[in-house]
C-alpha cells in the first residue's frame, strides 16, 4: 500500500536529479532530498524514538521543516506542525497533549519556548534548524551526522498514523485531527487529478507550512508528481514572491483570500502581470469574494480555482475544476473519491437546493481526534464527517458554502447568514475587506455587525453603506451596526478572526 513516504521515494526514483525544493540560493534534488530525510529518521530513532511516537515542528517555512515532517513519518512516527504564532504555554499543551518527544524548532522560536520548556514532561530533546549543539539542544546538522540512507521502518502501513493537525480551537482547547497515511495519499492522488499536475509545474509555497491546506496543496501535491516547490520564508516577504513570479517561472500559485484581495486590489508591475508562467491560481482556507476572482483572471489571464476543505478531512474536499465548467461563488465539485451530503439537525438528507449541514464521507476523513472519543463520536456519525459549515448543492453537484453553522445569526428567530451579508458588502467598489458578526439585541435577539476597511484614497460612510445594503439584501438582514478600521484581525494563514471583533 500507498505510503506519504512511498511517494517521496517513487519521485527520487524517477527524478533522482530534479529540483525538489528551492530556497533562496539553495536547491535540493529529490534523491538528496529523500536521503536527508532518512539520514533524519536515523538519528531520530538513535534518540530513543520508536514507531509510533510523536515529533513536533515549531517553525518557519525552510526545507529542514519539509525533511523533519518526512523523517518522522520514515520511522514509523507522527509528524506534529505546531502553529508558529502560539505563544509558548500554547504550544506547552500540545505537546502534553499528544507526548511529543522530539521537538524541531529555531533560535527564533526558541525563545517563545524558553519559560515553559522545562514543563514539558514527555519531551526528550529539542532540535535547533539553525543552532550549534548545545548542553540541553542538538542541531539539526547533527541529527543529519547518519550516513544511513536505507528505509528505516518496513512495517508501515497506509492505516498507520502521519500526522497529527491540531485545529485552530475557536471555543476552548484545539483538537488534534489524526490523520493516517491513507488519509493523506488518497487526498494528494485525488488533487493531482483534478489539477492535472505534472513534473514540470513549479508550485510556489509561501503560506505557513503548519496548515494542512499549505502541506497538501504545496507539498505533499508537487512531491507526488515529481514537480518543484520554490519555497518563501513567510507571506510577508512580498519581494521574494514577486521576483519568484518573475524569475523562476512558477506556475501554479497556491493562495489565501487576503493574499488575492491585495494582488486583486493594489497596481501591479506590468511585468508581474504580463510576463509569468502561472496557469493556474488556487486558493482555500476560507471564502473568497466574488469580485476577485474576476479581477485576478483579469490580470493576470490566469483561472483562480476555489476550493473547499478543512484539517479533519486532509484537508481537501471540493475544487472548482481547472478544466471543466468552473461555477464563482461555489467551491466546486467533489474529489473523485469523496461523497458528501446535505443534512438537517437530526442527520437526515435534505434534497437539491436546500441548505443544511455539509457531511463528508471518503478516505481522506480523519481517524478522528487524539484522545478525544466523545468529541469524535460527535463529529463523525456513521463515517460521515459532520463539516459545521452550513451549505447546498445544485443539480449538478456543485458545492456552496452558506456559512459556518455557528457563525449563523437568529434575527427575531430567522436565520441570517453572516457570510450573504459579506458577499453584498464586497460588492462595492470602496470597500476591500469586511466581516460580519452578530451582536446582542433586547427585542431581536441578535443583529449584524459589519466591520469595513475602505479602499486607500476613498471615502464612505454609514449612509452610503447602508443605501447599498437595502438595494440588495431584505431589511432584517441589513447591518445594524457598521464599523470603519484601518484592518481587521488575522490569524497566520491570513483568515480573518471574527472571534477578535466580538
Amino acid at each position: 500500500m500507498m505510503t506519504v513516504g512511498k511517494m517521496l521515494e517513487e519521485s527520487a526514483q524517477r527524478f533522482p536529479r530534479k529540483c525538489a525544493i528551492k530556497f533562496q540560493k539553495r536547491k535540493i534534488s529529490y534523491r538528496e532530498l529523500h536521503e536527508l530525510s532518512h539520514r533524519a529518521a536515523h538519528g531520530l530513532l538513535a534518540l530513543g524514538l520508536s514507531k509510533g511516537d510523536r515529533v513536533g515542528i515549531f517553525s518557519d517555512n525552510c526545507p529542514e521543516y519539509i525533511i523533519s515532517y518526512f523523517a518522522a513519518l520514515a520511522f514509523g512516527g507522527v509528524a506534529v506542525p505546531i502553529n508558529s504564532f502560539l505563544t509558548g504555554n500554547e504550544v506547552k499543551y500540545i505537546v502534553d497533549n499528544c507526548s511529543i518527544k522530539v521537538l524541531v524548532t529555531s533560535k527564533r522560536f526558541l525563545r517563545t519556548l524558553q519559560p515553559v520548556l522545562q514543563q514539558m514532561e514527555s519531551l526528550k530533546r529539542v532540535i535547533v534548524i539553525d543552532g550549534p549543539d548545545q548542553s540541553e539542544h542538538m542541531a539539526f546538522a547533527t541529527l543529519l551526522q547518519s550516513s544511513r540512507t536505507e528505509p528505516p521502518c518496513h512495517d508501515l502501513s497506509s492505516d498507520d498514523l502521519a500526522v497529527f493537525i491540531y485545529t485552530s480551537g475557536t471555543t476552548g482547547h484545539p483538537k488534534g485531527a489524526m490523520l493516517s497515511h491513507g488519509n493523506l495519499v488518497s487526498n494528494t492522488e485525488d488533487s493531482l487529478e483534478v489539477f492535472n499536475v505534472v513534473p514540470k509545474d513549479k508550485f510556489l509555497l509561501f503560506l505557513p507550512m503548519f496548515h494542512s491546506f499549505t502541506f497538501t496543496t504545496c507539498v505533499l501535491l508537487p512531491i507526488l508528481s515529481g514537480s518543484t516547490i520554490v519555497l518563501i520564508g513567510s507571506v510577508k516577504s512580498m519581494d521574494a514572491i514577486r521576483k519568484a513570479i518573475i524569475f523562476d517561472r512558477v506556475t501554479v500559485f497556491v493562495g489565501v483570500p487576503a493574499v488575492y484581495n491585495v494582488l486583486a486590489n493594489k497596481d501591479l508591475p506590468k511585468i508581474l502581470r504580463y510576463i509569468n508562467a502561472i496557469r493556474a491560481f488556487v486558493s482555500g482556507s476560507a471564502p473568497l469574494p466574488g469580485p476577485v476572482i474576476g479581477k485576478i483572471e483579469k490580470k493576470f489571464r490566469s483561472a483562480l480555482c476555489e476550493g473547499y476543505g478543512l484539517s479533519e478531512a486532509s484537508p481537501v474536499v471540493a475544487v472548482n475544476p481547472l478544466f471543466g465548467t468552473r461555477k464563482p461563488g461555489t467551491v466546486g465539485l467533489p474529489l473523485r473519491r469523496v461523497q458528501v451530503k446535505i443534512v438537517d439537525a437530526n442527520h437526515n438528507e435534505l434534497p437539491v437546493g436546500e441548505v443544511g449541514e455539509l457531511a463528508v464521507k471518503g478516505p481522506n476523513v480523519m481517524q478522528g481526534y487524539y484522545n478525544m472519543p466523545e468529541e469524535t463520536a460527535k463529529t463523525i456519525v456513521d463515517g460521515w464527517l459532520l463539516t459545521g459549515d452550513v451549505a447546498k448543492l445544485d443539480e449538478e453537484g456543485y458545492i456552496s458554502i452558506v456559512d459556518r453553522k455557528k457563525e449563523m445569526l437568529l434575527v427575531r428567530g430567522v436565520n441570517v447568514y453572516p457570510r450573504e451579508i459579506e458577499a453584498v458588502l464586497y460588492q462595492h467598489p470602496n470597500i476591500v475587506e469586511c466581516a460580519v458578526i452578530g451582536v446582542p439585541d433586547e427585542t431581536k435577539g441578535e443583529v449584524p455587525k459589519a466591520f469595513i476597511v475602505v479602499r486607500d484614497g476613498e471615502a464612505l460612510s454609514e449612509k452610503d453603506v447602508r443605501a447599498h445594503c437595502k438595494r440588495h439584501l431584505a431589511g432584517y438582514k441589513l447591518p445594524r451596526f457598521i464599523e470603519f478600521r484601518p484592518s481587521l484581525p488575522k490569524n497566520a494563514t491570513q483568515k480573518i478572526m471574527k472571534r477578535n471583533l466580538r
